[in-house]
């Protein structure tokens, strides 16, 4: 696997407990031969490699809902117990949702708010399906 990494060919790598783990970009070619969809969930350093014309892909970006509709949640699934540690959580998510968003939104065709996971689930689907069926736009240099 080190020389795998050293030779680039992993979109993304790390370690856990002494155990390294990756993606390798030849994985997701194999995935796009077969006409399936490799759905990933990747660090935003990884969105270089990935927007190019070889991937074409549909990035879309689920960013955590508004402090306000957390809360409004909180109270009326009254699950706030006091806890300020989950409050400063929650502010953390949503900051750093935001931080996401102003770095990397020039990388993102699509942008869903996960207000209600269910509701972010069937709209996920629906970019899936409707990109496949559905003409985009895509940058020139990929053509030529």
């Amino acid at each position: 696997m080190i020389r795998d990494i050293a030779n680039n060919e992993y979109l993304e790598y790390g370690s856990h407990e002494g155990a390294m783990y990756g993606t390798k970009l030849d994985t997701i070619r194999q995935i796009h031969a077969t006409s399936l969809i490799a759905i990933l969930d990747v660090e935003p350093q990884a969105l270089k490699i990935l927007r190019t014309a070889e991937f074409a892909p549909c990035i879309v970006f689920i960013a955590a809902p508004t402090l306000t509709n957390i809360t409004n949640g909180q109270n009326n699934n009254n699950n706030n117990n006091g806890n300020n540690n989950n409050d400063e959580s929650l502010e953390r998510l949503t900051r750093d949702s935001a931080l996401l968003e102003q770095h990397y939104s020039h990388f993102f065709d699509l942008k869903i708010i996960n207000n209600d996971i269910e509701e972010t689930i069937i709209q996920l689907k629906r970019v899936i399906d409707d990109f496949q069926i559905t003409p985009q736009w895509i940058p020139v240099t990929w053509v030529y």
